[in-house]
């Protein structure tokens, strides 16, 4: 009888696994940084590290597979909703079956160690659509932790968004 009982809820465990395992998938996101104002004879910045640490932590945490291509750097800021320059980063992440692209774009001043304006944007990669955009200017951070915690918090904002295919 004891047993028979362990063998039941053996059973059901399993099936609960096997439904989970269908409703629980995980999104496929391609990452991207890019910071404009910059030569390009500069290293990468360090809030640029630290974006694209955050972005890739807070999505990987959720339970996304997640990869990131090199941050690219331009002399001036990109205007449109995409920089054109960057395409071919978009095309890979479609190439590989990416679901989404996410693209941190980080605006300096010449000399400026923070950006001055910062823009976060989603993409569906299947059909190309924009899902998600927030632009965030002027912010400042006295200390690495105080930095990545703000960024942590912005980053959960697109989270719930890779849910959405």
């Amino acid at each position: 009888m004891e047993s028979e009982e362990c063998m039941k809820k053996g059973l059901a465990a399993v099936l609960l696994g096997v439904l989970f395992a269908f409703t629980a998938e995980a999104a496929t996101v391609s990452l991207l940084v890019i910071e404009t104002g910059v030569s390009y004879e500069q290293g990468v910045k360090q809030q640029s590290w630290v974006w694209e640490n955050v972005l890739l932590d807070t999505c990987f945490d959720a339970g996304h597979v997640v990869v990131n291509s090199p941050p690219m750097r331009f002399q001036s800021k990109t205007h449109g909703e995409f920089p054109e320059e960057a395409e071919e980063e978009l095309h890979a992440a479609r190439d590989w079956g990416a679901d989404f692209f996410i693209v941190a774009l980080l605006d300096y001043e010449s000399g400026a160690q923070a950006p001055r304006e910062i823009a976060l944007k989603l993409f569906r990669v299947s059909p190309y659509q924009k899902i998600y955009e927030q632009h965030l200017t002027g912010i400042s951070y006295r200390t690495l932790k105080e930095e990545s915690d703000s960024i942590k918090t912005i980053a959960r904002g697109v989270v719930p968004h890779l849910n959405s295919r």
